[in-house]
């Protein structure tokens, strides 16, 4: 079995409950608030929090509704996200607010929110103790709020055109790692690891989200549409600042940089204007770079691994680490 197939089999586990959260008496209700997740995703930060619980020893079964509490914020920042990129597509299905209306859609984001929350208290019904949910609880709400830091940063970015890439992996490990890292921190703490052990999966959340990032970035511009589940060459009509963006400014010089910086973020431009955006940071070697940097993160995190057992948790979290280096959607 592959580790795909893995996080399949522990993703299955939250899927009934997730939709529990979305249940409140009214079905015009629960149909908003159920598009977004049912829309699919790849449930990587839910497996994360199962995963590393397992790890540590600790009893999965116990822990389900703080998977889902991690996902539900996770589907939060998706819906908002889309409404501020007016994207009309996720995951090759239509957005929350392309079938409702901007001002439903910022409702729906909320009421996923205010749910995440709720989620985790709810371990309370299986027997854990308070001081240990509120350990937990004070890692999910850190989170939040770097997750709110980065998305600042991401969109400040756009306007710019001289970020430094220090600053962009700076932003992505708060719009993107702090999220895996909390997963991981959390299933930790409910599974009783030691301070070392939370640490360690901690680490290696970190660097697993900020190289899904970077990936992210990469299937963006290079990937398949289907796979991908948005339009290739968005990121660039966006003006987001990516790592491959930076990297092609910095190394761009006279007519050639001048002539992407037109390009980024014009979101009249057509398919032959996007298709040279696209070549010039192809060739300016700056995809490659990313590539390596996704390498480089990846090994890292595996290292951070040392501190827990021996376990088949413990091989899929490295099986995963492998994976995000070649993952095409």
């Amino acid at each position: 079995m592959d580790v795909w197939e893995k996080l399949k089999e522990k993703a299955a586990m939250i899927e009934p409950l997730m939709r529990n959260y979305a249940d409140f008496g009214n079905d015009s209700i629960k149909q908003m608030v159920l598009h977004p997740i049912v829309a699919g995703g790849k449930r990587v930060r839910p497996c994360m929090v199962l995963l590393a619980c397992e790890a540590v020893g600790g009893n999965i079964e116990k822990i389900l509704p703080a998977a889902v509490s991690v996902e539900l914020l996770h589907t939060f920042t998706l819906v908002h996200d889309d409404i501020m990129d007016h994207d009309l597509k996720r995951r090759g299905k239509p957005t929350v607010h392309a079938i409702w209306g901007e001002e439903l859609g910022i409702v729906v984001g909320d009421t996923l929110y205010s749910s995440a929350f709720k989620a985790l208290t709810d371990i309370r019904k299986s027997g854990i103790d308070s001081d240990t949910i509120l350990d937990a609880l004070e890692v999910l709400v850190w989170a939040n709020s770097k997750i709110q830091e980065g998305q600042i940063m991401d969109m400040l970015f756009e306007k710019r055109n001289d970020v430094k890439e220090d600053e962009y992996m700076d932003m992505i490990q708060k719009k993107t790692g702090v999220l895996i890292e909390a997963s991981l921190e959390i299933g930790a703490i409910l599974g009783n690891g030691s301070e070392d052990e939370i640490n360690g999966l901690g680490r290696f959340g970190r660097y697993i989200g900020m190289a899904f990032q970077i990936q992210d970035d990469i299937l963006g511009l290079v990937g398949d549409e289907k796979a991908v589940g948005k339009p290739i060459g968005s990121d660039i009509t966006e003006g987001k600042k990516s790592l491959i963006v930076i990297h092609s400014l910095n190394n761009l010089k006279g007519i050639e940089k001048e002539k992407l910086l037109k390009l980024l973020g014009n979101k009249d431009i057509g398919d032959k204007e996007l298709k040279i955006a696209k070549d010039m940071l192809i060739k300016s070697g700056s995809v490659e770079f990313a590539k390596t940097a996704v390498k480089k993160l990846c090994e890292d995190a595996k290292k951070e691994l040392n501190v827990i057992r021996d376990s088949d948790a413990k091989n899929t979290l490295l099986e995963l680490a492998d994976f995000m280096i070649e993952r095409k959607f």
